[in-house]
C-alpha cells in the first residue's frame, strides 16, 4: 500500500511542479528547468564523464529530453515514496507540516547536486550572477512540490 500512495504522491507532486513551473514561465517569461541538461548529464554519467565544464557545450545526446523527464519524475516518485513512510511512521495520517519539510530536503538536493554538477553553476548556484533569483525560485517551486506531495498522499489516503 506504501508504495502505491508514495507513487501517487510523487507523481501528482511532480506534476505540479512542473505545471507551476510551466505557468511562471507562461505569465511571466521566468525560466523554466532545462530537463534536457539533466538528461545529457545522466547520459554522460552513464559513459563515465561525472564533471564536465559545460553541459549546454557539450553534444547533444539523443533522447536526452526524454531520459531528463524521465529521472525528474522517477526522482520525484522516490521523494513521494519517503515522505509516505516517513508520515506513517510519525504522523499516521497525511500532513502538510511533513510535505513542506520534504519540500526544503528536495530543494537541498537541486542546490548541492543538479546545480554544481549537472547545471555546473556551482552549490547553491554560487558560480552564476543571478544565484538570489535561482535560489528563490527553485525554494518556491520546491514548496509547491511540497503541497504537492501533501495533495497525492491526501487523494490516496
Amino acid at each position: 500500500m506504501f508504495i502505491v500512495q508514495g507513487f501517487i504522491s510523487g507523481l501528482i507532486a511532480t506534476i505540479i511542479f512542473d505545471l507551476f513551473n510551466q505557468s511562471l514561465n507562461y505569465a511571466y517569461n521566468v525560466n523554466k528547468p532545462k530537463w534536457f541538461l539533466l538528461g545529457r548529464y545522466f547520459i554522460g554519467c552513464t559513459r563515465g564523464k561525472y564533471f564536465r565544464k559545460s553541459l549546454e557545450e557539450d553534444n547533444e545526446e539523443n533522447n536526452e529530453l526524454i531520459w531528463g523527464y524521465g529521472i525528474h519524475y522517477l526522482i520525484g516518485i522516490i521523494y513521494g515514496l519517503f515522505y509516505v513512510i516517513f508520515n506513517f511512521l510519525f504522523f499516521g495520517y497525511p500532513s502538510l507540516l511533513a510535505a513542506y519539510f520534504f519540500g526544503f530536503i528536495t530543494v537541498l538536493g537541486a542546490w548541492c547536486f543538479l546545480m554544481p554538477f549537472a547545471y555546473n553553476l556551482g552549490f547553491f548556484a554560487s558560480k552564476s550572477d543571478q544565484q538570489f533569483k535561482i535560489l528563490a525560485q527553485n525554494l518556491i517551486s520546491h514548496f509547491v512540490f511540497g503541497t504537492g506531495l501533501f495533495i497525492g498522499y491526501y487523494i490516496s489516503f
